[in-house]
């Protein structure tokens, strides 16, 4: 156990991108969902550095799209990252009972870095980094370094959750105690609370 658990939030606090969503921006952007996901990451290391959104849109539907499209595509897509892992959650509030501090570190564009703020679950967690707000992206070391500065904590004293390697791989090389999540019972007992 170490005093700080930074955890990542797609794929690890949130549950996979909500396939009907993922329909619907499909059917705002005249694609078929395969294309969308085909699409949908190329150029996301741009929205999630903080750039305008409507490029990023325009790149995923081929075509220019507008601010104002993109804007209802923001919304929408923001649904699909919305369903969180319950259990994970429940480690979580376990983790922090236990004295250990929260903080998250997100890929993610403004609009999500706006919703951290609204959701319930949040509250527990001492401090939220955000990519696009800090025009940093995962796995880029320098947002580790600075994670690590703005928690006034050595490396040693923190452990990173996130469901890529790459990025567990970076934060690793800092000297941050980095685990790939790979479901909730193996970061259960990797944490020190084992299973039933």
């Amino acid at each position: 156990m170490t005093p700080w658990l930074l955890l990542d939030y797609g794929d690890v606090i949130s549950l996979p991108y909500d396939e009907e969503v993922g329909a619907e921006v499909a059917r705002l952007l005249d694609l078929a969902p395969e294309e969308l996901m085909e699409r949908y990451w190329v150029n996301r290391v741009h929205l999630d550095s903080g750039l305008p959104t409507a490029p990023y849109w325009s790149g995923v539907a081929g075509r220019d799209v507008t601010e104002d499209e993109a804007a209802k595509l923001d919304a929408v897509d923001l649904n699909g990252w919305a369903r969180t892992n319950a259990e994970v959650l429940a480690l979580v509030e376990e983790q922090r009972a236990a004295g250990v501090r929260l903080a998250l570190l997100s890929n993610a564009p403004h609009v999500q870095a706006d919703a951290f703020e609204q959701v319930a679950w949040a509250v527990g967690f001492e401090r939220i980094f955000v990519s696009a707000r800090l025009g940093l992206v995962k796995p880029d070391p320098a947002i580790f370094q600075h994670v690590l500065d703005e928690l006034g904590a050595p490396a040693d004293e923190v452990t990173f959750v996130d469901d890529r390697a790459a990025n567990v791989e970076a934060a690793a090389s800092l000297g941050i105690r980095a685990l790939l999540f790979t479901g909730v019972d193996d970061l259960r007992v990797a944490l020190g609370h084992p299973a039933g």
